[in-house]
């Protein structure tokens, strides 16, 4: 019998921990986040699009890896620092200065691209939120990661309506309808 169909499982310090701890909380939607975005990756997307999302992936890789040692000797060097929430904020603001995104939010579906970041998005939000729940538990030793998920989720919604706009969609679908009840 493995030691996990008895719900247990080691993280990278061996250190032996109930599945139920939120630790793995965060590090299986980390997981689903980078899976969505391989997917995101996989699909119709540019190739600057493409780059940048596999550089996100690699950062949550680091950023799983980080979380996964409770001791300071397994845990490896932090890449997840202040100059890589700020590479974020430059991706980020050269997106929004080539597609300003106008009032409202949007339905995602306009393009399977766009889908996707969107779907990535939403999962990097819950792992914001699983992070910030295991902080209030357990501060966590690097402070970036929070603001790291933060400005992620922002860049990816902005990804995905660029992506849109590369897929011919000059007009996004809107949230909410006119006043007169059509788009």
């Amino acid at each position: 019998m493995w030691r996990g169909d008895l719900g247990y499982s080691d993280l990278l310090d061996k250190r032996e921990v109930p599945k139920h701890d939120q630790r793995f909380e965060v590090l299986g939607s980390l997981d689903e986040a980078s899976s969505a975005l391989g997917l995101a990756r996989a699909v119709e997307t540019s190739a600057e699009a493409k780059a940048l999302i596999l550089d996100l992936q690699r950062d949550l890789c680091w950023m799983m890896s980080e979380l996964a040692a409770e001791s300071e000797d397994a845990r490896p060097a932090s890449h997840i620092t202040d100059e890589r929430v700020n590479w974020l904020d430059g991706h980020f603001q050269t997106l929004i200065h080539r597609h300003p995104l106008g009032q409202g939010f949007v339905v995602p579906g306009d393009s399977a691209a766009g889908a996707a970041l969107h779907l990535a998005r939403t999962i990097v939000r819950r792992a914001e939120r699983n992070v910030t729940q295991l902080h209030a538990e357990r501060p966590l030793h690097n402070p970036n990661i929070i603001a790291y998920l933060n400005r992620l989720s922002a860049l990816l919604y902005v990804l995905a309506r660029a992506e849109d706009a590369a897929a011919g969609v000059s007009a996004p679908t809107p949230a909410k309808p006119s006043s007169n009840g059509h788009p």
